[in-house]
């Protein structure tokens, strides 16, 4: 068994934390092949004096992230095609958190907080933009769907965030984990999920979650820099991430260490968090903090 310190937060106060500082969402062209990285054409496109963070892709084309205006943070939407902005849903008295396409429909999942502080996953239609449901009554802090049935969550418990799993053959959330961390995702082209824990030294290692088994199985992959929290999948063999103005890739078959990729001082920005890459791998979204 793993000796992990606490986090030592909710997600209730990670939120809270987070919307005192206002990052941008900012969009750039990628090409990528084995080996190499090139980014090209950045640019701010939430332009919000609140806090814009947190994107993903709905589709190729359309960008999703949470968006705070008129102090109601919604689910805000990036056409990348007509370069136009809207909103998905704009509740009074809630707040919405990590938008994500829910796998093989067409609808999006969030966490919403409500005024009571509760955090549940609701569901969207994205095209009528009406409510469905709630899926869980867990106190979601963060999580990442493997299909329409499966998903992982950092749920809150008392001063940290433990992983749990579930599919559509468990009646409640199986824990994986306990102390578990933000980053969550599918590794593309596998039957993996991924997720951080604190380590000993108050840094996050990254696992990956088997899911081809009976039962899922967790590999330790490596640590993330000091103090970055955030990555991505750039494809099923490597990891990206942000610190600072700069990228810096991972990969599973090289040599075992991050490595810088690109630097994106350029577009006057810093402290990147966030990070997200479209399904064609053709685009890379992240949030920043803008530099005047």
């Amino acid at each position: 068994m793993l000796k992990l310190s606490l986090l030592g937060l909710l997600g209730f106060l990670c939120f809270a934390t987070y919307a005192q500082s206002d990052p941008e969402v900012y969009l750039f062209n990628i090409k990528t092949t084995p080996t190499t990285f090139e980014v090209t054409g950045g640019e701010n496109i939430s332009k919000n004096k609140g806090y814009d963070s947190q994107p993903s892709f709905y589709d190729d084309t359309t960008l999703i992230y949470s968006h705070t205006a008129d102090s109601l943070t919604a689910i805000g939407i990036y056409e990348i095609s007509t370069q136009k902005t809207s909103v998905l849903t704009d509740e009074p008295n809630s707040g919405f958190f990590s938008p994500q396409r829910l796998p093989e429909t067409d609808r999006v999942v969030a966490v919403r907080q409500d005024s009571e502080g509760k955090q549940r996953l609701a569901v969207y239609d994205f095209k009528t933009k009406a409510f469905q449901k709630l899926l869980d009554s867990s106190q979601v802090g963060y999580f990442s769907f493997y299909d329409k049935d499966t998903f992982i969550a950092s749920v809150l418990v008392p001063n940290k965030m433990d992983l749990f799993f579930k599919n559509s053959n468990k009646d409640s959330l199986q824990k994986i984990i306990g102390n578990a961390g933000r980053s969550l995702h599918k590794v593309p082209n596998s039957h993996s999920m991924s997720y951080t824990v604190e380590n000993d030294d108050q840094n996050m290692d990254l696992y990956i979650l088997d899911l081809s088994g009976e039962e899922p199985t967790s590999y330790f992959v490596c640590e993330l820099p000091i103090g970055r929290q955030d990555y991505a999948w750039l494809d099923e063999n490597r990891i990206i991430l942000g610190s600072g103005d700069s990228l810096f890739i991972y990969d599973l078959f090289g040599e075992p260490a991050w490595k810088f990729a690109a630097s994106l001082n350029s577009y006057k920005l810093t402290g990147i968090t966030r990070i997200s890459i479209s399904p064609d791998g053709k685009h890379l979204a992240l949030a920043a903090e803008p530099v005047n």
